[in-house]
């Protein structure tokens, strides 16, 4: 669970970095990586972990955003 944490929040920082310059996203959720890391990998987390999923997107959200701040 936790590989799949942090593997999903490095995948969901490295998206954000390729949709930040597009002018045509809008902000949320494609450019915040709070919300991006939720919504990328609330399906897959659902499907491995059932319920327990909703958390661990969370958490993959929390961390990726953790991610952006200590890099920048």
């Amino acid at each position: 669970m936790i590989l799949f944490i942090l593997g999903m929040a490095s995948l969901t920082h490295l998206v954000t970095d390729l949709l930040e310059p597009l002018p045509e996203l809008p902000n949320k959720p494609w450019k915040c990586n709070m919300c991006l890391g939720f919504w990328l990998s609330i399906i897959p987390a659902c499907a491995l972990y059932g319920y327990e999923g909703i958390l661990v997107a969370a958490i993959t959200g929390i961390v990726s955003e953790t991610i952006y701040k200590k890099l920048i």
